[in-house]
């Protein structure tokens, strides 16, 4: 196995901005969705009584509830449990919590080769986003083969530099990995120059701009509806 030393670390930084928007077009569409479908029926119940809103309180607490449950559990409640910092070192990619604890890993030592012309590989999904997710084969003494696709996103968290984090880790490979073969668009995609392990940073600022201009969509809609449910019931 080919190795450097020393072979610098680098940490996910936040993007504060679209951090922002983020987080107030999630959680007001989680607030949105809260009254729509929990308060507007006790609402209703109120102002009609319960025998005429029974049926639609039941079908809007059925349809919203399983949602809401779980999603406040996992976002709100189990929060500091979730990733919110990634770095990637000598010896993989690693995920920490809030506690500094590692709730997820990817190792050099883990990645394995795959039946198909190349190790590494990129894969867009209707879950990838903008940016396609990197797809490698791993296995581990507790785990059997399989294949993991690493998204350098955080939830919750807009990571400022993820295509650096992509070209950081790719190098990794390279280092400590010679053995396993990457597809060449998997560079172009994430805008690496092999040579200097940079970003292109004119592909980079293409992209935060079009995440940027979808979140603003989402909040614009997000206005909007409130307008429409708050003339609606005035």
């Amino acid at each position: 196995m080919k190795t450097e030393s020393p072979f610098p670390s680098i940490e996910s930084t936040i993007n504060r901005l679209i951090t922002l928007i983020l987080n107030v077009t999630f959680f007001g569409l989680l607030f949105f969705f809260f009254v729509l479908f929990v308060l507007g029926p006790v609402y209703g119940i109120y102002k009609r009584g319960l025998e005429t809103m029974f049926y639609p309180t039941l079908l809007c607490w059925g349809l919203s509830l399983p949602i809401l449950i779980p999603v406040t559990w996992h976002y709100i409640v189990k929060s500091k449990k979730m990733a919110c910092k990634i770095i990637v070192d000598q010896s993989g990619l690693l995920f920490y919590n809030s506690q500094d604890e590692i709730v997820d890993k990817i190792l050099y030592t883990d990645l394995r080769t795959s039946e198909q012309d190349f190790d590494i590989r990129t894969v867009s999904t209707t879950n990838s986003g903008i940016i396609p997710w990197l797809e490698v084969i791993i296995q581990s003494e507790k785990t059997d083969q399989t294949t993991r696709r690493i998204d350098m996103n955080l939830p919750l968290f807009a990571v400022k530099n993820k295509q650096a984090l992509y070209a950081h880790f790719l190098r990794g490979i390279t280092v400590f990995r010679s053995d396993l073969k990457i597809d060449p668009i998997v560079f172009s995609t994430y805008s690496i120059d092999t040579k200097t392990w940079k970003i292109n940073q004119k592909g980079s600022a293409l992209t935060t701009w079009v995440f940027i201009l979808l979140a603003l969509i989402c909040v614009g809609f997000i206005c909007f509806m409130v307008f429409v449910y708050m003339k609606y019931n005035t």
